[in-house]
């Protein structure tokens, strides 16, 4: 394994933090260029999932390589989201690493559906459309609490403590760790109103670090 190296400057690399991002480089894999953030569990497995394209690992050295990689895989481990690497690929483990909150991508402007998207992945998304809505029941639906079941599972939304309940095994196992859904919260999130949904998602997706999942 090559000998982890600070990367130089690069050509494409920002002379400074994207707006709204940490203002401390030491909170980026690629700090001298303001690249890969990983000061939150969902930004540094966008930045594991971005560094592991070989176009954008094509524009460093081995050993830059190895520094961004270890830097990426520290913030993960910090945050209890399991990975693998082998050969420079990265093995999904416990389902925890999914489609993400593209880097720079303005919240406000997500869709309903990319909203989804980031929390579910696309084959959980499917699967999520694929239930039918006769057996999703919506039982509490408030600006602070949400609550219902899909099929026999229960589902809890407390927008006030900042909690989501939900029995699932997928969820509780799997997902859980990573504050990330199952297709049973996304077919549950189907059948809310959906501009109060869309918010509800925008407001979890700043705040995911904040909230308890269990």
């Amino acid at each position: 394994m090559p000998r982890a190296v600070k990367p130089g400057r690069k050509r494409d690399g920002r002379l400074g933090p994207p707006q709204g991002y940490p203002k401390d480089p030491d909170r980026y894999a690629d700090p001298a260029n303001w690249k890969y953030p990983v000061h939150t569990p969902f930004h540094a497995r966008a930045a594991r999932r971005y560094f592991n394209e070989p176009r954008n690992r094509a524009k460093y050295t081995p050993e830059e390589q190895a520094y961004i990689d270890k830097k990426i895989n520290e913030a993960l481990e910090r945050f209890g989201v399991a990975v693998k690497i082998r050969g420079g690929q990265v093995e999904d483990e416990a389902g925890t690493i999914q489609a993400d909150v593209p880097l720079n991508k303005d919240i406000d402007k997500m869709t309903f559906e990319e909203l989804l998207l980031v929390f579910l992945g696309k084959n959980r998304l499917a699967s999520a459309k694929a239930i039918d809505p006769a057996l999703v029941s919506v039982d509490k639906e408030t600006e602070t609490l949400l609550s219902g079941r899909v099929k026999d599972y229960s589902v809890l939304i407390d927008r006030h403590q900042k909690r989501l309940e939900h029995d699932c095994v997928d969820f509780r196992t799997n997902r859980a760790v990573g504050r990330l859904m199952c297709k049973h919260l996304g077919a549950f999130l189907m059948r809310l109103d959906r501009p109060k949904a869309t918010r509800f998602l925008r407001e979890l997706l700043r705040e995911r670090d904040r909230w308890t999942f269990e």
